[in-house]
């Protein structure tokens, strides 16, 4: 008999949401991608045709697994497949028991790795109907995980919580009892707890770190003082590794310019290098002095979200799994090309798990690498018509919890997805400031992307004046409840008599453009917001772009 099977791996939460630094979110992704790798390979050593992924060639396996069997009992293919996964979460697991024995409390450690692995399974008999098949068996994965097992939590009288996601308790040992190494090792702050796998994602596989989000953040500083960083450079190097870690920039080749942890140039928390290194003041001077005679990078970067449109009603009606198959290719080569976008953009790719993914990126090059990924998207799955891709941007300050940034760059993208599909959301976090929001369609007549960047390079050439989007978002607001008919003349000629009073020396030779863009696009006062408000974020763009310290792109035309 034949049957379709589907397994779910996890727990997602806590091996990708839980996270204080970027590393415990790249390394939560891969884990659950080995985990589910490891599933997907047992599940085909059996004989199951792999259906999604298409094969294991791919470069991020999702944690749920669907195949055709043949041949077999699908309850005795599970099991060994379940097997499996713990045995992958093992070998990660014992390697970093291996690392960091002295610094763990073994019996916490034995009664919390063995109960980390959700798996969950379903199967249905083929009939010769794939659209119907595949409907039942994902409804019988969610009834599943509906029943989800829930077994006899252990407590442990005054030992702390994970600092993660709260869920279990610290399985290391009081910070009293470390050896000296292992506090810059992990770099644990004070009262920071970890439970087993919060420490597997900090330590297994190495412990160079993986790009922070300070090191993106300073990215377009970087790139813009490469000449100028020899002594900053040496400064990093004499303090040595286990207080300024340097990146592996075999992996990373794009960061070789300044190959170092960002924190390192942000004179403003360097007390965090003294918390989790224990480096003192005078140890940090000679570093603090070159960094004086530079300019401050800025601190703020971009969290890319990106997510397919109608994959799933896409996928709901392929007729069998050779359909579904060629299109989890398809799919998977969208993955590659994702990692070589973000990579071109300066950026880190979190994971790509098909039509999903998630990135930090430059400010100065978030919007080039949106533009990218959404036309690729469109040009690998072009055979699927109706299939675009709607991606959020949040750019937001490096010291914001890590949470937090993710929940603005998620925001950002269920944002681009209404109220249809094929948006751009572009949200600004000022810290202290409430956000600022634009979202418009990639196949508006003027692409957004192209627009902000044009107004961008313009505040940045000094045409249009940085306190000039301030200054027309209070003037919507006046306009607010003006009737229709009688706002339109009076606001653009309110808008226009700010412009000119605003207006720079540098810019006056285009202000024939921006009026006469203005009286063909500015109608009432949401039109003027909406402007108002791409300006703002192209204002926190054109700042970066100053770090770079390149000659600005042209201004050409003005678009409103």
């Amino acid at each position: 008999m034949s049957h379709l099977l589907a397994i779910s791996v996890g727990p997602v939460q806590e091996f990708i949401a839980a996270a204080r630094r970027t590393r415990d979110l790249w390394f939560g992704s891969l884990l659950l991608s080995e985990i589910s790798r490891a599933v997907a390979e047992s599940v085909q050593g059996q004989g199951g045709r792999l259906i999604f992924p298409a094969s294991l060639d791919a470069k991020n396996v999702a944690n749920v697994i669907l195949t055709e069997l043949d041949a077999g009992d699908p309850k005795d293919v599970a099991a060994i497949a379940k097997k499996a996964a713990r045995s992958r979460w093992r070998d990660f697991a014992d390697e970093t028991r291996s690392k960091a024995s002295d610094v763990i409390r073994l019996d916490i450690w034995n009664d919390q790795v063995d109960d980390v692995i959700e798996f969950y399974a379903s199967w249905v008999l083929r009939s010769d109907d794939y659209e119907r098949d595949r409907a039942r068996v994902m409804r019988l994965m969610d009834g599943r995980k509906n029943c989800k097992d829930f077994l006899p939590a252990l407590g442990y009288a005054g030992v702390p919580k994970s600092s993660l996601d709260g869920q279990r308790e610290s399985v290391l040992r009081s910070p009293a009892d470390w050896p000296s190494r292992f506090r810059p090792r992990l770099r644990i702050r004070d009262g920071e707890q970890l439970d087993v796998v919060g420490l597997v994602k900090r330590i297994a596989e190495g412990t160079r770190p993986y790009p922070s989000v300070a090191r993106v953040a300073a990215d377009p500083w970087v790139r813009g003082n490469e000449t100028r960083l020899t002594e900053v450079i040496s400064a990093c190097e004499r303090l040595g590794d286990q207080v300024i870690r340097p990146l592996n920039t075999d992996r990373f080749p794009r960061f070789a310019a300044f190959p170092f942890e960002g924190t390192a140039v942000y004179l403003s928390r360097h007390h965090e290098l003294n918390q989790e290194t224990k480096a003192t003041a005078d140890d940090l001077r000679t570093l603090r002095d070159s960094l004086a005679r530079l300019p401050q990078p800025e601190p703020y970067l971009a969290v890319l979200v990106a997510d397919g449109d109608k994959v799933g009603k896409a996928i709901s009606q392929f007729n069998s799994p050779d359909d579904h198959r060629e299109f989890s290719q398809a799919l998977a080569g969208f993955g590659i090309e994702a990692q070589t976008i973000v990579d071109k953009h300066n950026g880190v790719l979190v994971y790509t798990g098909g039509d999903d993914v998630l990135a930090f990126l430059p400010v100065d090059k978030c919007l080039g690498c949106a533009r990218k990924l959404h036309d690729k998207f469109a040009e690998v799955l072009r055979k699927y018509e109706s299939l675009t891709l709607s991606i959020g941007l949040a750019l937001g300050h490096f010291m914001e919890n890590l949470e937090d940034l993710l929940q603005y760059g998620r925001a950002a993208e269920k944002a681009a997805k209404q109220p249809d599909r094929d948006g751009l959301a572009v949200h600004l976090h000022k810290r202290g400031s409430s956000p600022v929001k634009v979202r418009a369609r990639w196949t508006e007549n003027s692409p957004p992307d192209e627009r902000i960047i044009g107004y961008a390079n313009q505040i940045r050439d000094d045409v249009i004046p940085s306190k000039l989007p301030y200054d027309l978002r209070k003037l919507a607001d006046l306009y607010d409840h003006w009737p229709p008919d009688t706002a339109a003349d009076a606001l653009r000629q309110d808008v226009l008599r700010v412009i000119r009073a605003k207006q720079p020396r540098l810019g006056r030779g285009y202000l024939q453009r921006i009026e006469d863009a203005l009286r063909a696009s500015v109608t009432d006062a949401r039109s003027l917001r909406r402007f108002a408000e791409e300006l703002l974020i192209a204002r926190q763009i054109a700042t970066s772009s100053r770090q770079v310290g390149k000659s600005p792109a042209p201004a050409g035309e003005v678009a409103v």
